[in-house]
């Protein structure tokens, strides 16, 4: 007998629920984000959103630290932005998560499922026995078979996360991938022009502890992986050079003058860290962005709380050689700015993953 999905495997855990009431809920590194939508797919309305900073180390990759921290953190983020639903929708990230895009034989969804899950022995490295495994048909491909995203998640994994959001006193209804989700918004956002950006679009998640990369291409994501390098890799530098707090720091790193510039010493230190990251990102994603390959990017969009970072941008763009904007969430979605209570600039690069999750209503 097959193993049941990763969808099919929270269904009977919890319980029919109404996916109308799902909010997404995005419990990250640095910082808890929670975002409810309205409307339908292609009109988009972000209802309400909140966040909830946690302190130093909270989450180192995917473990969990300080776990009475963090459900507190939910439910304070939960009340700041009046969501009333008990039901989310949680993204898992980290080492212990993994996507794959395989080319699978044409036939039922059991042969399909079958097949899926006699290639994730091959890919999965921390255990396929040990982990839950999903898929999406993507469509048909050129040779005759499906193009399949898989996706999987380990147990202990799932399982952790489950307990914050039960410690907060939710439900969870639906569990994605971050990467996933990022895709998923992107879609969103680029849809009037998505053929275009189906020729090869690279997306750049730069959170505190890691950046993720999206390669978005035909329909679906191609390649995603979680880089080790983040903001907060900057925040410990000026920690370590200027003898402070981490929340010192962490204000050092964001808060510029009303000019929109930051002390010297400052700006020396992101700017080496920046070239040192952006370093590291080229040679992860160097065959897609440098080959004359079939699978080139054309196109880069940057999110993330670090990629409002000074210079980031144009530091990008000299190295990959593609045109590199922000991901403009709002050119697509809408929001009512007094609702939400922050800048959008702002709120832009920091809610796509949870808007992405909410997104997981429609469906």
């Amino acid at each position: 007998m097959a193993a049941q999905s990763l969808r099919e495997q929270f269904d009977n855990l919890l319980g029919t629920l109404n996916p109308g009431s799902i909010f997404g809920l995005d419990i990250g590194s640095h910082s808890i984000k929670v975002c409810e939508i309205s409307g339908s797919p292609g009109k988009v309305k972000v209802e309400r959103f909140g966040v909830f900073t946690l302190s130093e180390a909270a989450i180192v990759e995917d473990e969990i630290q300080k776990p009475s921290e963090i459900i507190e953190g939910i439910s304070f983020a939960i009340k700041q932005s009046n969501i009333k639903s008990k039901v989310a929708c949680i993204g898992l990230y980290g080492p212990n998560t993994m996507t794959k895009r395989l080319n699978t034989p044409d036939g039922t969804k059991e042969e399909i499922e079958d097949h899926v899950l006699w290639e994730a022995e091959q890919y999965i490295t921390f255990g396929a026995d040990d982990s839950k495994i999903d898929f999406f048909i993507l469509g048909e491909n050129e040779v005759g078979g499906k193009d399949t995203l898989v996706a999987a998640a380990k147990n202990d994994l799932i399982e952790n996360f489950l307990e914050l959001v039960k410690g907060a006193k939710l439900k969870a209804k639906v569990v994605d991938l971050n990467v996933i989700a990022l895709s998923n918004l992107f879609e969103e956002v680029a849809k009037d022009n998505i053929d275009e950006f189906s020729s090869g679009t690279l997306l750049l998640d730069f959170g505190a502890q890691t950046t993720k990369v999206v390669i978005y291409k035909r329909g679906g994501p191609i390649f995603t992986k979680e880089i080790p390098i983040g903001g907060g890799l900057i925040t410990e530098e000026i920690q370590r050079q200027m003898g402070v707090s981490y929340e010192e720091a962490e204000d050092l790193k964001t808060t510029p003058d009303e000019n929109g510039n930051f002390p010297e010493e400052i700006f020396n230190i992101i700017n080496s860290q920046l070239d040192q990251q952006i370093a590291e990102i080229k040679k992860n994603i160097n065959f897609y962005v440098t080959q004359g390959s079939a699978e080139k990017v054309h196109y880069c969009f940057v999110t993330g709380g670090s990629s409002l970072l000074p210079g980031l941008v144009d530091k990008l763009a000299a190295v990959t050689g593609v045109p590199v904007e922000r991901l403009d969430v709002f050119s697509s979605i809408s929001v009512d700015e007094r609702k939400v209570g922050r800048n959008l600039d702002q709120l832009a690069a920091i809610s796509t993953v949870a808007i992405g999750l909410a997104l997981r209503k429609f469906n």
